[in-house]
């Protein structure tokens, strides 16, 4: 049994802040209260848990302890606590307290909880059982007048089946009534879906000329601003062939446009394209090896939430490739290999939560608050040993146990940089013993100054 200390002194509930618990456990988290003299004179004490969907679980401290119910850690994220105390009619509260529920890799097929028991069920459990004692003879009588009930509900079964029978026959008529009506119905739509069939026809053969268009983009060099930039609704442009177009611009892409797909085969230069659109929401970018730089590509774009990009072979610099997208969730793109200037590249994403790719670090000069204010992120990836520089990672409070080893071996032998982490993540993501083995591994086997804040 794992066990959390809490500390009630008068209504305040104290260490909530101290732990995590991961998600799915079931009768395996017990949290321990320490109560002062304030709660001492109530007998009955019980703790109340509230998840993310205000659902509530009120759960008896029995020997000052409570187990947690799995109900409130199936939902990633925070639950609430409180803790009651009660004497016939005299109410003793504690304030509210959230605790964080971490993510667990507990698969569905393993999920074979039961509901938990909560205070009310006992209660309710225990009092039927007293019921029976005490009424035992009340409740035989009660049985017998029910057999006879039964019996009698049985017959009125009879004649009601026969009833039934009658008004099936009744009602069938009436089908059949309305058979026929809905026939003759069904012949008048016929007639006029035959109609809309030719009226398809017909603009089926305007719609396949759309197919041109995308002829006509693979020829262009330079792209017309009224494709993308005109229109007074949303609308989505999935995937177009650009592979001829050598460069684009910011006018090329008005604020109605939601999601865009384009080829930048021929492009080597996509900076500050979407800086400031307060419309796109989701990008792809596909054949992006010739792409030399993506500098401020998405800077103060308030709306973008996916971007996705093929690898990136010879880009040299992302300097504020998203800095300030505070809506940005997930960023997909493959290795980045030869990129010097990394500065303020996410810097601000609050929402981010993974970045599914490989930085190849080795050819970094700037990577001045790449991170900073990425208070979700998550899943990041170094290339091992290619960090020279000294890196800033103490606002990522949510950095994963894997993303904290990836860092680790990422750096590269110096005895000249700083590496700043979470205390909140490194505490949560490792024991006491691998806390000191890793501080252990960074500055004395790669050299860094290791600062956890």
């Amino acid at each position: 049994m794992i066990k959390y200390d809490l500390t009630l002194e008068k209504q305040r509930l104290i260490g909530a802040d101290k732990f995590s618990i991961a998600a799915n456990a079931n009768e395996t988290v017990c949290l321990c209260f320490h109560f002062d003299r304030s709660w001492r004179r109530f007998d009955s004490k019980a703790a109340v848990f509230r998840n993310s969907v205000s659902e509530y679980y009120i759960i008896e401290i029995v020997a000052d302890r409570a187990k947690v119910p799995w109900e409130v850690l199936t939902h990633q994220g925070e639950f609430e606590l409180s803790v009651i105390g009660f004497e016939n009619e005299k109410v003793i509260t504690s304030d509210k307290v959230e605790i964080l529920v971490t993510e667990s890799l507990l698969p569905e097929d393993c999920k074979t909880f039961s509901p938990s028991e909560v205070l009310f069920d006992r209660f309710k459990r225990e009092c039927i059982a007293q019921a029976y004692l005490d009424y035992e003879d009340e409740i035989n009588d009660l049985k017998k007048a029910h057999i006879a009930e039964k019996m009698l509900l049985g017959e009125q079964i009879v004649e009601a089946n026969k009833r039934t029978k009658d008004a099936v026959e009744e009602k069938n008529k009436e089908i059949q009534e309305l058979v026929t009506s809905q026939n003759i119905e069904k012949s008048e739509l016929n007639s006029k879906i035959n109609q809309l069939n030719k009226d398809i026809d017909y603009y089926k053969e305007k719609a396949e000329k759309w197919d041109q268009v995308d002829y006509a983009l693979s020829l262009k060099t330079v792209p017309s601003y009224a494709l993308w930039a005109g229109g007074k609704e949303e609308y989505s442009l999935p995937m177009l062939n650009t592979s001829s177009i050598t460069a684009f611009s910011s006018n090329n892409f008005g604020n109605k446009l939601k999601r865009i797909g384009l080829d930048l085969s021929s492009v080597n230069s996509f900076t500050s394209v979407f800086n400031s659109n307060s419309g796109i929401e989701n990008v792809e970018f596909r054949n992006t090896k010739n792409v030399e730089s993506f500098a401020s590509a998405f800077e103060g774009c308030k709306t973008i939430k996916t971007i996705s990009i093929d690898s990136l072979e010879k880009c040299n610099t992302m300097s504020r490739f998203a800095s300030g997208a505070v809506l940005l969730r997930k960023v997909d793109f493959g290795t980045v290999s030869a990129a010097g200037n990394y500065e303020r590249s996410f810097y601000n994403c609050t929402v981010l939560k993974e970045i599914s790719g490989c930085f190849d670090m080795s050819f970094a000069t700037n990577i001045t608050l790449m991170f900073t204010g990425c208070v979700n992120l998550e899943t990041v990836r170094f290339v091992e040993s290619s960090v020279g520089l000294s890196l800033d990672l103490s606002t990522c409070v949510r950095l994963s146990k894997e993303s904290l080893c990836n860092v680790f071996n990422a750096l590269y032998p110096t005895d000249l940089c700083t590496l700043s982490i979470s205390l909140h993540a490194f505490e949560n993501s490792f024991t006491e013993e691998e806390r000191e083995e890793w501080i252990d591994f960074v500055t004395n086997t790669k050299g860094w100054e290791l600062n956890i804040v």
